[in-house]
């Protein structure tokens, strides 16, 4: 156990840090986002409805004025980036509407922002000042209202103004991006202004392909966002067609690699404490999109393989990895909730052609505690501790190597005790496939507050035997209560992995210190 030594101890550091892991929040942002009218009628029903989901994507307007025309106008969701001003006022009722909701299980909910209606011009510091104070409002509603922040759709859906190709002008290109830079900065001072620590969560931040002035702009912000704001990269075109276990781990990747490439050098790293990645999924293509069409077609041939909601639960444990902790659903043609006004939804997605058991399938990667682990798919020995296998085999260091490590333990009758260890761990190898979604879990516990920490480990290993350093290792810890406990991680074995090195810890007991262990599960995901 000569290099189990090098590993346990590594162990030892990484677990005293580490604790439950962290539970991913659940956003809805589809066609069917309520407005306030919606949402006095049926919040409490949604929230029935919609177990899985921890918040909405809503749409916001402020009272309704008559234009010179005679038509009327309210501003709100659509219409920020205009050189028509909001005021604030106008929102009188509808924060207090707002106000007067109860969003219980929906903790994070955010003013959708799109661009349904644009009128600005770049050059204009007259029209760009109305732009960033309609945005500065709309920061301003959100925090009255109590929304985490802003969700900003910058995809163009009325007229383009993030190519300099679209713009009527003949300037050249650094100073459209100049222009776009400085623009970025106005932006941000207004709702920083009104709301210093908001969330500001985006479908496209730097990932936006084809919109040139897109990351000047997105710079601009940056340059001046305060230490307390948080801005979320939804990585859109690549969550909407990702389909293996690794795909969310190169999208986090990708991410960090646009900031060192676009980011100015003095805000890079501003932007990877602060910019962060928020998984996209696009329900449309698993469940509402005919073979044929493109995004159906992205996720072929796992989605034949895996059946629509097989797959889906694998991509969404594999997001669990990377969120932060945000996950976000986009879809169109369906609602989770009944009676949306939307024209073209058709009913409920577990209702879909293969959406059957969707919304159990969130719940039960949101949280696996109560999984079962006497399954088949379960690979690891003896995972119940019976000792009537072959596998588990305690390991510890020697505090004096001249006499053997005082602490001991036992398997048996469905439980693995392990006492008095300084550093230590019951263990077993098992095959593993690389580059492969697993799902680990381990119920066990500290039993009293003399026991020291406790957890589970995986340590993986090459064809050749050698420990992976920490790639890909996992390290959950018991928060020590003397209550049995139920920890869990998803993860993605390392491309070169051939065998993983399953371990349930123990380290720092004193004379009367005792872990515990009643199940480990490890199963493809």
């Amino acid at each position: 156990m000569k290099g189990l030594l090098v590993f346990g101890c590594a162990c030892c550091v990484v677990m005293s840090a580490l604790a439950q892991p962290r539970q991913v929040k659940v956003l809805d942002w589809s066609w069917s986002n309520p407005a306030i009218d919606f949402l006095e009628k049926h919040l409490a029903d949604m929230q029935e409805e919609c177990p899985m989901l921890d918040g909405l994507v809503v749409r916001v307007y402020g009272q309704a004025e008559t234009l010179e025309n005679g038509k009327k106008w309210s501003p709100g969701t659509g219409n920020a980036w205009s050189k028509r001003p909001w005021k604030y006022e106008q929102f009188a009722e509808t924060i207090a509407r707002f106000k007067a909701l109860n969003f219980g299980r929906f903790t994070d909910n955010f003013f959708y922002m799109t661009t349904n209606d644009v009128d600005f011009d770049w050059f204009s510091d007259d029209d760009f000042a109305n732009v960033a104070a309609n945005f500065g409002v709309a920061a301003k509603v959100a925090k009255e209202i109590g929304l985490k922040g802003l969700g900003v759709d910058i995809e163009e859906y009325g007229r383009k103004f993030w190519n300099p190709n679209d713009l009527k002008t003949d300037r050249p290109y650094g100073e459209i991006s100049d222009a776009a830079f400085r623009r970025g900065q106005e932006w941000g001072r207004a709702v920083f202004k009104e709301f210093p620590d908001i969330v500001l969560f985006m479908p496209f931040c730097l990932t936006m392909d084809g919109a040139a002035l897109s990351r000047p702009f997105m710079n601009g912000v940056i340059d001046v966002m305060p230490p307390e704001a948080l801005l979320y990269d939804g990585h859109e075109s690549s969550g909407y067609v990702a389909k293996t276990t690794g795909a969310y781990a190169d999208m986090q990747l990708h991410l960090h690699k646009l900031m060192k490439k676009i980011i100015l050098p003095k805000n890079v790293r501003k932007a990877r404490s602060q910019i962060l990645l928020a998984p996209a999924f696009y329900l449309d293509g698993y469940f509402n999109h005919p073979a044929t069409s493109y995004y159906r077609k992205a996720l072929e041939p796992e989605i034949s393989q895996l059946g629509q909601v097989g797959l889906f639960k694998r991509c969404f444990a594999a997001a669990c990895e990377e969120a932060e902790p945000y996950i976000w659903l986009y879809g169109e043609e369906r609602c989770w909730w009944k009676n949306s006004p939307h024209s073209r939804v058709k009913g409920l997605w577990d209702e879909a052609d293969g959406g059957k058991g969707l919304t159990q399938a969130i719940l039960e990667v949101k949280n696996p505690s109560g999984a079962m682990i006497d399954k088949p798919e379960n690979i690891v020995p003896d995972f119940a501790f019976t000792g009537k296998e072959k596998g588990w085999t305690l390991w510890q260091v020697e505090d004096d190597r001249k006499q053997p490590a005082p602490g001991n333990g036992e398997v048996k009758n469905g439980r693995c005790i392990i006492r008095k260890v300084s550093n230590g761990c019951f263990h077993q190898t098992i095959p593993i496939k690389p580059d492969t979604g697993y799902f680990f879990l381990c119920r066990g516990g500290v039993t009293n507050d003399r026991g020291g920490l406790a957890g589970a480990s995986l340590c993986f290993k090459n064809a050749a035997g050698q420990w992976l350093a920490h790639t890909g290792n996992v390290y959950l810890k018991f928060s020590g209560t003397g209550d049995t406990e139920t920890v869990w991680s998803f993860l993605t074995t390392p491309k070169d992995a051939a065998s993983v090195s399953v371990q349930c810890n123990a380290q720092g007991q004193g004379d009367g210190g005792e872990a515990f262990f009643t199940g480990v599960l490890l199963q493809e995901w």
